[in-house]
């Protein structure tokens, strides 16, 4: 017989609660801020993490956890008698946690459990949906090859864009170079990010802060035009403001969404956006 289990990292916007509520377990990131070092989730959440980013004036950087700490928690689930696990990682661009979560895969000895880990090749929004969709099908009886298959259909068709306040962020984690970064500052262009194999790739340079608000916006409406039926998702880390003018510019594809969900950037993805970052994901339903 099997029994299933979803396993995310903290860079999947699942809060504790909701992992709970669809029998989710999460390996958490590293925070380390202004000499701190705080376990992602459990010492800190999202909102208290942007609020330390915000005034912090040293380097705030992540890491992940010990093959060891993972190895424990696959035995642990183990000896619950899981015999089916399947983990999604955060892009393996973007973070050691997939290479991490294999090598812990490669310590399990026994035979009689299947362990599988995917590379979403992305952050945030869209492995909430993915990872979520995967748990409830689990939750309703769904074989975990049928589960397996939907969510390594559901990882090709992710998508998130998005806008940062400001590109220094992106320069000091590495993810952008320095030459972008004084060019967009010197240029006071604004651009849209989206992901694409892995890698945060520009998908529109915007001349103005202003201007890129309606320009993320017609880039989802491009997204949406031709579905019947999707999920919209916007995220943000400090961005009340930033959330409320992207929310005006989609009325109505948030009216005529099947779901709409806000949730916070988390920690992992927020040290490269900084705060008053916004995302949005558009997912098929």
């Amino acid at each position: 017989m099997e029994k299933i289990k979803i396993i995310v990292d903290s860079g999947s916007s699942i809060s504790p609660k909701e992992a709970k509520k669809y029998n989710i377990g999460i390996i958490p990131f590293k925070i380390h801020i202004d000499g701190e070092t705080y376990t992602d989730q459990i010492d800190i959440d999202s909102e208290e993490f942007f609020g330390k980013l915000g005034k912090s004036e040293r380097k705030v950087t992540t890491s992940i956890p010990g093959v060891g700490e993972f190895t424990e928690m696959l035995n642990e689930y183990i000896n619950e008698g899981y015999n089916k696990i399947l983990c999604f990682s955060i892009g393996s661009s973007l973070s050691g946690m997939n290479n991490m979560m294999n090598l812990a895969k490669n310590h399990i000895e026994n035979k009689d459990v299947s362990i599988d880990i995917i590379d979403t090749e992305i952050a945030s929004l869209p492995i909430y949906f993915i990872a979520t969709k995967a748990a409830k099908s689990a939750l309703a009886g769904k074989s975990y090859q049928e589960i397996y298959k939907d969510a390594i259909e559901d990882v090709k068709k992710a998508n998130v864009f998005v806008r940062a306040d400001t590109l220094d962020y992106l320069v000091k984690g590495g993810r952008l170079p320095k030459s972008i970064g004084k060019v967009a500052s010197i240029m006071k262009f604004t651009p849209i990010f989206t992901m694409k194999d892995g890698e945060i790739k520009i998908a529109k340079k915007v001349i103005g802060k202003k201007k890129s608000f309606k320009e993320m916006a017609k880039i989802v409406k491009e997204k949406i035009q031709d579905k019947k039926e999707y999920i919209l998702a916007i995220g943000g880390g400090n961005s009340l403001e930033e959330i409320k003018i992207i929310k005006e510019l989609l009325k109505d594809e948030i009216k005529n969404a099947k779901l709409f969900k806000e949730m916070p950037v988390p920690p992992v993805f927020g040290v490269h956006l900084g705060p008053k970052s916004l995302l949005v994901s558009v997912v098929d339903c």
